[in-house]
């Protein structure tokens, strides 16, 4: 064992070896290596698991294997458990000492191994941390493993309406299922196989731990009020299965509490969207003149009722700063531009009947909104910053804002100003994504005038222009009268270890023939790549 002072490494002779390992302290340094656990045999995969605290610059933090190196470890990882217990720790509250990996047992023979971690400072010099000796045996069968994030572990989780339980699960002979358990009894699967870049980086040699999420949205008006165990049971091909999770949630349902919820795909946030005849009044509600640019606002909604009631969503409305202008009670009808009923709630969304199945009003829970921006120009609204909203209320009484009390800040202009008069969409990456490597954004724009480049902006910074004339023939059938619609897909691969492993904004702007410039959106999306290997 090693103990890390201010003047280089000191070798410290132990009378016997505790097991997990405990490095010795100067009262600056401390760390562990809480697995694998030497008395377990390893299979499967083999978790290497710990935390690590230092005053010192950390450069990487890496595995060995009988003295091979065999991967870093992924770091900065919260650990809830080391702040509680060094509270006085410098930094503590801004410092996530923890680090994790996962490594395939079939990479290494049956028997037993030496398995140690090395943590690299920043001046070239190294720790040593909890060598011992691990026993693989590639002939047992592992149980599935895994996490769950929502609910935390944080004491009782209260829960109203519909609460998401998410985390994710794998086996090395692949996950069935993964069910939610209610005091011992299955209230609903959950989907499965979403992305979790943030675990195929903990286990980079296993290539299906990126499609390993889970989630369950679950409905807890069939739940009576009160306080509840919570299980997650996750099943492999073979049947074998195993708890990888257990909480205690209160739920608790009265019709106030029950508000809907719900989501806007489009238009995205910080979109410029433009209008035409924009000195037209319209002469009915809604605000629409014929022939004009119409910009779509779609999303979906969900309501749920308490144990005596159904819920239901009774109407959606379209806000702009504050005032309604479209409303589904009210101005819901048949659009042959659009082939579909416009501003009416009740769409088909089969894609939100699959994570929300039996909830009421799935599987239409869509709305769509044709807004005129010319007309609302013309009837009052300024040109320039706004915010979006659509306000949704239930057959109680009852509303919710969404996205969210903020609102979508958008840009209005008059297409018969001298402006680009573009329209798009980003399709890749989507809303809070997690991405890692290469990856390909892509989306469509289109214009009145040919459109000469698209400008790809990450966190303010120009990153480069987006390869253009992809098919789309979905955008040509909606906007026939624009510029080569038919051909309006654009692409842009970026390398995100570019990036560091956070919170970015993807902001994406359109270069028409003129020289005019228009932005169609932003998407927040968040990074997760592995250490770079030595």
């Amino acid at each position: 064992m090693w103990r890390r002072v201010t003047r280089g490494l000191v070798l410290v002779v132990l009378t016997s070896l505790v097991v997990p390992v405990l490095l010795a302290q100067t009262a600056e340094t401390r760390g562990s290596l809480d697995f694998p656990d030497p008395n377990v045999t390893q299979t499967g995969v083999i978790l290497v698991k710990g935390w690590f605290l230092s005053p010192e610059a950390i450069s990487r933090v890496a595995v060995y294997v009988d003295d091979q190196f065999i991967a870093n470890s992924n770091t900065n990882l919260p650990r809830i458990d080391i702040v509680e217990a060094y509270p006085n720790y410098p930094g503590i509250q801004h410092i996530s000492p923890g680090f994790q990996i996962g490594m395939l047992a079939s990479r290494f023979t049956n028997g037993p191994h030496t398995l140690s971690v090395k943590v690299f400072y920043s001046d070239g010099t190294v720790t040593e941390l909890g060598r011992r000796t691990i026993n693989v045996n590639n002939s047992a069968v592992q149980a599935p493993f895994g996490s769950v994030d929502i609910p935390d572990t944080v004491g009782i989780y209260n829960a109203s309406g519909s609460f998401p339980v998410s985390g994710w699960a794998l086996d090395t002979d692949g996950v069935a299922k993964v069910e939610v358990l209610i005091d011992n009894g299955v209230v609903q699967n959950a989907m499965y196989g979403d992305p979790r870049p943030d675990v195929a980086n903990t286990i980079a040699d296993w290539p299906d731990a990126l499609y390993s999420a889970f989630i369950a949205n679950v409905d807890t008006t069939r739940i009576q009020d009160g306080i509840h165990g919570l299980d997650v049971v996750a099943t492999d091909r073979n049947g074998l299965s195993k708890l990888i999770g257990r909480r205690t949630v209160q739920i608790f349902n009265e019709n106030a509490n029950l508000k809907p919820f719900g989501y806007i795909d489009e238009p995205k946030r910080d979109a410029v969207v433009y209008g035409t005849r924009c000195a037209t009044i319209p002469q009915a509600s809604p605000a629409i003149n014929p022939q004009s640019h119409i910009t779509p606002v779609r999303g979906w909604a969900l309501d749920l009722g308490t144990r005596t009631d159904t819920g239901r969503v009774a109407y959606a409305e379209l806000m702009i700063d504050g005032r309604r202008w479209y409303s589904t009670t009210e101005d819901c009808g048949f659009s042959p531009i659009f082939g579909n009923y416009v501003n009416c709630y009740g769409l088909p969304r089969f894609d939100v009947e699959r994570y929300y199945p039996g909830y009421p009003d799935a599987p239409r829970a869509g709305y769509l909104f044709t807004m005129d921006v010319g007309a609302l120009l013309a009837s009052g609204v300024k040109p320039g910053n706004h915010i979006l909203k659509v306000r949704v209320g239930d057959q109680d009484g009852t509303f919710t804002e969404l996205p969210n009390r903020d609102g979508l800040p958008i840009f209005f202009e008059c297409g018969e100003d001298r402006v680009a008069a573009a329209v798009g969409f980003i399709d890749v990456p989507h809303t809070s994504d997690f991405v890692k490597g290469t990856v390909t954004f892509q989306g469509w724009a289109v214009a009145e005038s040919l459109l000469t480049s698209v400008e790809i902006i990450v966190d303010g910074d120009f990153k480069g222009l987006a390869q253009l004339n992809f098919p789309r023939p979905d955008v040509a059938q909606q906007y026939p009268y624009l510029v080569n619609p038919q051909n309006s897909g654009w692409r842009f691969v970026m390398d995100t270890t570019k990036l560091g492993n956070a919170k970015h904004r993807l902001t994406v702007q359109v270069v028409d023939s003129r020289g005019l410039k228009t932005i169609i959106g932003s998407v927040d999306f968040y990074t997760q790549n592995a250490n770079p290997v030595p």
